[in-house]
């Protein structure tokens, strides 16, 4: 089995570094190093001091306790430091899953939830959550949904959340619902928790660590922070599969800079500002979203997300998301990515990291495109 195109990649690729106005992004508007330092007073001349050796395969000790402090009972010994969640998550699979296996998640998904294990042999089992999108009131992953997670006897069942494309979070009901399985479920579970420093007002997220002794936890700061260029990323598991993950590590990456450690291990420490500059933007962009989409063509429907930084708006019946996408950023400068890129046709993601006068403004020329880009069905 091989690796499929990373179709999200290859179009933000194209886009991202060009457009006016990047609504293809999933993370804040990403800052300038001076900017970085100074919201979270880092004197730029400690970086001078640094080696530029290698960091310790399993991150610097200081990272590892800093990022096992987000985690209730998590000590440092079960924290492994990666490049981004992506390595995170790849190392997680190959450390878990065997040809054959079946690999449970909610759908659509972020497409390096399931093409990795697919490649390693595993089958999928999608459980759709569209049905949810359709009702405000019916906006979270849901009983059902939750129950069809289990079934068949998955070796791996992968909770993403806040949900990516959606923006769902679990509510109440859905983790009592998830907890239930989770007392009879031998397999693993992997929580996806990229977004856990946006969960609303919190200054974190609810976390599925600890809700079994065979649950593993993927997170970053890159996206949530404006810092992609760091890449640092973490996993968080039992002390056995992080030993197993860190030997794979020598396989990919080996080592994270010591300059992003380091970066990093001072954001985490000094987070408060920039965690609510960053849940301030989104808010106000949702907001202004929330005020315009019923005026932007094509657009059919949308469900305020409640976490994270993307939703998902449906558009119109027999409107082609690709051919959508690509009149909207040629005549209006503004970019966002097809459902077609989530296998999913007939939707949009919206990110809402973006500078909130890029938003508005990017929103204005969108609403001014009228029923031209309607025609495209």
């Amino acid at each position: 089995m091989q690796l499929r195109e990373f179709f999200i990649e290859d179009r933000l690729e194209r886009y991202r570094k060009k457009a006016a106005c990047n609504l293809g992004e999933s993370g804040i508007r990403n800052l300038t190093l001076k900017d970085l330092s100074e919201s979270i007073g880092l004197d730029l001349n400690e970086l001078g001091n640094l080696s530029l050796e290698d960091s310790e395969n399993r991150g610097s000790y200081e990272l590892r306790r800093e990022v096992a402090s987000l985690y209730s009972g998590a000590s440092p010994d079960q924290v492994l430091i990666t490049t981004g969640t992506g390595e995170a998550l790849f190392i997680s699979f190959a450390a878990i899953l065997e040809k054959g296996d079946l690999v449970s998640l909610f759908w659509p998904a972020f497409q390096g939830l399931y093409e990795v294990p697919r490649f390693l042999g595993s089958r999928i089992q999608k459980v759709s959550l569209l049905s949810q999108l359709k009702s405000e009131s019916n906006f979270c992953f849901g009983e059902y949904n939750t129950d069809m997670l289990f079934r068949n006897s998955p070796k791996l069942v992968i909770y993403n959340h806040p949900h990516n494309p959606t923006g769902i979070v679990p509510t109440a009901e859905d983790k009592k619902a998830l907890l239930l399985h989770l007392k009879k479920f031998s397999g693993w579970i992997l929580f996806d928790e990229h977004y856990r420093f946006l969960e609303g007002k919190e200054e974190l997220g609810w976390s599925g660590w600890g809700t079994s002794e065979r649950a593993i936890c993927t997170g970053s700061v890159t996206k949530c922070f404006g810092v992609m260029g760091l890449r640092i990323g973490w996993l968080l598991a039992p002390k056995e599969v992080i030993e197993k993950s860190r030997s794979i590590k020598d396989y990919l990456t080996h080592t994270v800079s010591p300059i992003s450690e380091y970066i990093t291990l001072k954001l985490l420490r000094n987070r408060s500002f920039l965690q609510k500059k960053a849940q301030e933007t989104i808010r106000t962009n949702i907001e202004l979203f929330q005020e315009f989409w019923p005026s932007l063509p094509g657009i059919e429907s949308f469900s305020r997300p409640k976490g994270g930084v993307v939703g998902f708006a449906k558009l119109a019946k027999k409107i082609r998301s690709s051919e959508y996408s690509d009149y909207l950023m040629e005549n209006a400068d503004v970019f966002v990515l097809p459902g077609s890129d989530f296998e999913e046709e007939g939707y949009l993601r919206i990110g809402f990291g973006e500078d909130t006068e890029r938003f508005r403004s990017g929103l204005d020329r969108w609403k001014s495109l009228g029923s031209l880009i309607t025609d495209l069905s």
